[in-house]
């Protein structure tokens, strides 16, 4: 069941206890530390909004990712796999989205990025909305895995496909991370590829300078929100810490965020995984 279904106390845990394996290594970096912070991300209490998020101060020369999944869709609703299928948000998916941009206002976001799938694009937009000063970037390296021939299909209950699916993550789950999903899918090798490739050419990850370089090319932020999917970011976070066939064991819900520093020598610092307290906020009357 991987972090699905837990209480928030029980899911910072057990990503403390998934995120601290023995690292590999970075491309062009060193091995990520992947540790949840003891003061992690929350929602302001007492005399702050709860409606806002409360985070540790960025250290010097580092980068923060905001790594956000999209809102929900019906075929979410229907347990249908949609990888690459360009599926739009559901009305509750459009209110998730503006609870997501609401907790990240008062953030310092110099760029959104999204992929180029509409439910992720859109989700990004509500970001964006609230911070007119933000770049903003569509770019279809974030996109959702190809699921191949398991698109649009339901995994739920006694399926078939959801059989076969389980052999994959199963195989996945034993290191096997170049097996690819039947039909034309893609493997997690392929998805933390275009994943890391994708923020190296953002300037997200180090080397900094050089990623950012180019005449006319404008220097990443310190602060970047990404928008992209549940399996999409299950990879990346699995690969930041060097790990890929640990990318089940993390949970993602509709318009979760994560929380990433990644200094300048490539070690990475988990300060939120799954963070949901914005849909329970939104929720909460005036």
């Amino acid at each position: 069941q991987g972090l699905w279904c837990m209480s928030r106390r029980a899911v910072l845990a057990r990503s403390l206890a998934v995120l601290t394996l023995p690292q590999g290594l970075l491309p062009r970096a060193r091995a990520a530390e992947f540790t949840t912070t003891a003061g992690g991300a929350r929602r302001s209490s007492g005399d702050g909004d709860p409606h806002r998020l409360a985070v540790p101060e960025l250290a010097p020369g580092s980068r923060r990712l905001y790594l956000c999944r999209h809102g929900e869709t019906d075929w979410n609703v229907a347990g249908r796999v949609q990888g690459m299928t360009d599926i739009p948000l559901n009305p509750n998916g459009r209110s998730q989205a503006a609870a997501l941009a609401a907790i990240l206002a008062d953030v310092p976001i110099g760029l959104v990025a999204s992929s180029a799938l509409g439910r992720a694009s859109s989700t990004a937009d509500a970001v964006a909305a609230l911070h007119p000063g933000a770049r903003r970037l569509v770019d279809a390296s974030f996109n959702e895995m190809n699921f191949g021939s398991l698109e649009g299909e339901e995994l739920r209950g006694g399926s078939p496909r959801r059989e076969e699916y389980e052999a994959r993550l199963a195989e996945w789950e034993a290191g096997r991370t170049s097996v690819r999903l039947p039909g034309g899918g893609e493997s997690p090798e392929e998805v933390a590829a275009r994943a890391l490739k994708g923020l190296r050419e953002l300037g997200a990850l180090p080397p900094f300078a050089a990623a950012a370089g180019g005449a006319g090319v404008p220097s990443c932020p310190r602060h970047v929100c990404l928008v992209a999917h549940g399996r999409f970011n299950k990879i990346l976070l699995a690969a930041l810490r060097g790990d890929v066939s640990r990318a089940s064991q993390v949970a993602q819900g509709n318009t979760a965020v994560n929380i990433v520093d990644i200094d300048e020598g490539g070690a990475c610092t988990v300060v939120a995984v799954n963070l949901l307290d914005h849909l329970r906020a939104a929720a909460q009357p005036p």
